[in-house]
């Protein structure tokens, strides 16, 4: 098996030179950089990731921290993150935690140990003290607000659009509004502001029966619809955690030949192709920026808006 130094004897050239054409690091002439290519491609030579990685002090891999990998919203983060990589030449490492504190410090000490050149939280368990203790370590990004701690995210304001949402079924007269969040409310951030926004904006607390939690997949919307329209036959408008679940509900609610507005969120294409109401987070563009963002000098926090778009039951509602 060929190394560098039979590269640089069959080219003619210096070590270092190859070295500097095989890290693309500073000028070599063009002639140079052709004689060495040729060389490589004569001898069958291919640089060894380890030992490039010891010589630049970089890998070139980015890990992704995320909970689930067959989850739509988690995917369309991944997939944005992944798209901007590659432009860059970079590969992602999915890490799987199912909101397992422990294997999240694991991905935290495998930074710690130069696996990646950066790592990005899509969600998390742990605090962000905790994450703060390793950024000596290498570059963190969280995609979500990541309020006075100084570290970078790309996030938008959930609770603003959550208001929104309700200011509007509030605007509409819906009184009896069923709710479904991902988490326990005292687990996860989204869902303590879904709650919270509900109150601010009709004074009072959910009825626990109009509450569905542990909200993930399509199978939980299902779930979720013969619950709420089994303890609530006034029920009349339901306010999703995301679209896979709002298409679920919808799935169900048809069996049953109900007909109720349902809002998701995170404009997947189930809300396009069965037409109902959702808030678009902007997930592409909050994965896109949480990659550049391992690239910034200093703490960035990139704040994007999201966006309501009213679609089937609800926008007939609105026009009338």
């Amino acid at each position: 098996m060929s190394n560098i130094r039979d590269v640089a004897k069959l080219s003619g050239h210096s070590v270092s030179t190859v070295s500097r054409v095989l890290n693309h690091r500073s000028y070599v002439a063009k002639q140079t950089k052709e004689e060495i290519l040729s060389a490589m491609k004569e001898l069958n030579y291919h640089p060894n990731d380890i030992a490039r990685a010891l010589s630049t002090g970089k890998t070139y891999r980015v890990g992704v921290v995320t909970p689930y990998s067959n989850h739509p919203y988690f995917q369309k983060l991944v997939s944005a993150i992944t798209q901007a990589a590659f432009k860059e030449n970079y590969q992602v490492t999915l890490l799987p935690s199912h909101y397992n504190a422990k294997s999240e410090i694991h991905y935290l000490e495998m930074l710690k140990h130069q696996a990646f050149d950066g790592l990005i939280f899509t969600s998390r368990a742990i605090s962000f003290e905790k994450i703060q203790e390793y950024q000596n370590y290498g570059p963190i990004t969280c995609c979500e607000d990541t309020l006075n701690f100084p570290i970078s995210c790309a996030y938008t304001n959930r609770k603003i659009s959550f208001i929104e949402a309700f200011k509007l079924l509030k605007k509409l007269d819906f009184q009896h509004i069923g709710v479904t969040i991902s988490r326990n409310e005292r687990e996860s951030r989204s869902a303590k502001l879904t709650i919270d926004s509900y109150h601010e904006v009709f004074q009072h607390e959910i009825p626990e029966k109009l509450v569905i939690r542990d909200m993930q997949f399509f199978r939980d919307g299902i779930r979720a619809a013969k619950e709420l329209t089994t303890n609530n036959k006034e029920l009349d408008v339901i306010f999703a955690n995301g679209d896979q679940v709002a298409a679920g509900i919808i799935y169900q609610l048809d069996k049953m030949q109900i007909k109720l507005p349902v809002i998701g969120q995170e404009n997947l294409d189930y809300s396009f192709l069965m037409d109902f109401s959702t808030i678009d987070h902007k997930l592409s563009e909050i994965g896109e920026y949480a990659f550049w963002s391992l690239f910034e000098d200093k703490t960035v926090k990139k704040l994007i808006p999201s966006e309501f778009i009213a679609r089937g039951a609800l926008q007939e509602r609105m026009q009338k």
